[in-house]
């Protein structure tokens, strides 16, 4: 463990994250200036270029995209859930409240991007763990000058853009949990596309998941998109680093919110 926390110390200040054993290709922004996940969810400044003006929010759904059963459809453009029946919150450890992206068990993490002035910054509306010390937020690139866009104000509530180069690292600790038996990532938003849907994957020090291909639509109004990564995160981890990348068809996402529910002890 001390290994790990030296690497993301080294990650931390632009260095690029070697590989190691079994765990997940975790490898950092080398230009080191991406990172606009500051304490408190005060981001830094920064141009919107990531994405290109070409991406027009009002794209065609890919008719290939089941949009039953695989995420909540019964949610407002807000993210406002339900609370009631099968998903009611579970009391307990967890002490974030109810999914509203209507997944099993009570809210760990909860963050949403907002506008900086084209620049997206996190605003963190939830930690419901046991151990909120780690609590921070981040997007990164790969290249040089990175700095996360605020896209798709008009069609949707706008978040921040994500394509195949960059990603979002969300640090965390599980440290007072004795077990997780469910952990579900849900993401609020849509592919950012005009033409093909997409799908999101994500990686930890324990594993790496991802969504079916097309699983995230690129029709507004948004819509959670939720999956399961349980064996991606384990109890009692006081170092826990999770990143999510947008995936194919259209490697590209405009990502309101990001909800991590826990069902935990």
């Amino acid at each position: 463990m001390k290994s790990l926390w030296l690497v993301l110390a080294l990650a931390a200040c632009g260095h690029q994250r070697p590989q190691n054993g079994n765990d997940a290709a975790l490898e950092h922004d080398a230009s080191g200036g991406g990172d606009v996940g500051g304490g408190g969810g005060d981001g830094g400044g920064g141009d919107g270029g990531v994405h290109d003006a070409g991406h027009d929010a009002g794209g065609s759904h890919d008719a290939g995209h089941d949009a039953g059963g695989s995420h909540d459809a019964g949610l407002d453009a807000g993210g406002a859930h339900d609370a009631g029946g099968a998903h009611d919150a579970a009391t307990g450890i967890i002490t974030g409240g109810p999914c509203i992206s209507g997944a099993m068990g009570a809210t760990a993490y909860r963050v949403r991007w907002q506008d900086g002035g084209g620049t997206a910054t996190p605003v963190y509306e939830v930690d419901g763990l046991p151990d909120t010390s780690r609590d921070h937020v981040g997007a990164y690139g790969y290249q040089i000058g990175f700095t996360a866009s605020y896209v798709d104000p008009f069609l949707g509530e706008g978040g921040v853009g994500l394509d195949d180069s960059d990603f979002i690292d969300i640090e965390l600790s599980t440290a007072g949990l004795s077990s997780i038996t469910k952990a579900t990532l849900s993401i609020y938003g849509r592919s950012y596309d005009t033409t093909a849907s997409g799908s999101f994957n994500w990686q930890t020090f324990d594993g790496t998941g991802s969504t079916d291909d097309n699983f995230v639509s690129n029709v507004a109004p948004y819509q959670w998109y939720s999956a399961d990564m349980t064996t991606e995160i384990h109890a009692g981890d006081n170092g826990a680093l999770l990143r999510i990348k947008a995936g194919p068809s259209s490697d590209s996402l405009v990502v309101n919110r990001i909800e991590l529910c826990l069902v935990a002890q």
